[in-house]
């Protein structure tokens, strides 16, 4: 059961003082003590999200190959400093300062990066950008449905994020006091 806690402060956005910051700690089998803060301010409705690992981590690289519709079910736990990728469909989302962590499973990221693709299309000014945006909807349903393969890969500098399934690769990277990745050892 997850224990729960919640304080006042205030808000980054608009700077009221009764925004509301609540902690939920819990177990996440094999992957171990988490806790997820959520910020919400009733004012102006800003909202920010992460996951963080209780423990410490290496930096490490997550790659799972979806090869059918059971693939959607697997548990992905992604922190606010992780980059989600989807070579496929050429989708890299690389996070940035209100980047957000969150658990969730595979169907769950591609129904983000659907989303994401929904809006760009809405907003895209020419036509072809448009029926960009149409063929990779159409190639996330394919994927998500399990006509389609695909590999879903998260690389957290942090070590807070995993994809949790028997069919998962982890890679620990290994970086240098600049950032810059020097290698990788797999396990």
């Amino acid at each position: 059961m997850p224990s729960k806690s919640a304080l006042q402060t205030s808000c980054p956005a608009c700077g009221a003082s009764d925004a509301k910051l609540e902690f939920f700690q819990m177990q996440i089998p094999y992957f171990g003590e988490v806790m997820e803060s959520v910020l919400l301010c009733s004012r102006c409705g800003y909202r920010n999200a992460d996951v963080v690992v209780l423990e410490e981590r290496e930096p490490a690289r997550y790659t799972l190959r979806i090869e059918s519709a059971e693939d959607m079910y697997a548990r992905v736990i992604r922190s606010s400093r992780a980059s989600i990728e989807v070579p496929e469909l050429g989708v890299e989302v690389t996070p940035g300062s209100e980047a957000e962590g969150f658990v969730s499973n595979v169907e769950g990221v591609l129904l983000r990066i659907e989303e994401a693709v929904r809006i760009a299309g809405r907003w895209a000014e020419s036509g072809k950008a448009r029926e960009r945006a149409r063929e990779l909807l159409r190639q996330i349903n394919e994927i998500r449905t399990g006509k389609r393969r695909a590999t879903l890969i998260i690389t957290d500098p942090t070590g807070n994020s995993a994809i949790l399934s028997e069919k998962a690769k982890k890679e620990v990277l290994h970086e240098d006091i600049t950032g810059k990745q020097k290698g990788a050892q797999h396990h």
